[in-house]
């Protein structure tokens, strides 16, 4: 085909082209828009269902909190009137303690993190929640605390030094226990409420 001819097919056929090519972009930048809006969608759902998994975690390590509250208040009691029979000279052989210490859990908040659906939560619900579970695995170590000094108190002969450092360690752990429902009372949506999560405008 010679130069001549090449130059009348493009005067031809060069308007139909340019057509053709812009339609032939505009299909693709269509698909991507579709295609990232699927993946904003999905990414959307996976953190509307980690909050609902936060919260149901949530809702489940307050309610251990609210049990175990009165089994410390017994157990720091009872602790409290053994110092006071060792420093009036009486002997007392063993220490019997019985209650139950919250169980808490931070699966759901762990993988939230893990798998970066935090991100796409509110940052000041996120920045709450995380000081929740920051003073929940500060009371998780000093329960771990109480439990190793009563399992030594169960060896040992008992004595004042001893039970005085238990009842130190029960003190504290009231007091964090203290600060922990505080901080569940402190978010900003308030526990129960996993339901409708779709329309959360939060997330």
């Amino acid at each position: 085909m010679g130069e001549s001819s090449f130059r009348g097919v493009l005067t031809k056929r060069g308007p139909e082209m340019v057509i053709e090519a812009f339609f032939i972009v505009f299909a693709v930048m269509v698909a991507l828009a579709v295609d990232e809006w699927r993946q904003s969608q999905e990414l959307r759902a996976q953190a509307e269902q980690a909050k609902a998994a936060v919260l149901s975690e949530l809702e489940a390590n307050q309610s251990e909190l609210r049990i175990g509250g009165p089994s410390m208040a017994a157990m720091l009691e009872r602790v409290s009137e053994t110092v006071q029979r060792l420093r009036r000279g009486e002997v007392i052989t063993a220490l019997a303690l019985s209650g139950e210490l919250p169980d808490f859990s931070d699966a759901a908040w762990e993988t939230a993190r893990v798998t970066g659906a935090v991100a796409r939560m509110d940052y000041e619900w996120v920045l709450q929640t995380a000081r929740v579970y920051q003073v929940q695995a500060l009371t998780l170590d000093l329960q771990r605390d109480v439990l190793t000094t009563i399992g030594s108190l169960a060896v040992r002969p008992l004595e004042l030094e001893r039970a005085t450092d238990l009842q130190g360690q029960l003190m504290i752990l009231t007091e964090v226990h203290n600060q922990l429902g505080e901080r569940y009372e402190d978010l900003e949506i308030p526990l129960g409420q996993t339901e409708g999560l779709e329309s959360d405008p939060t997330i």
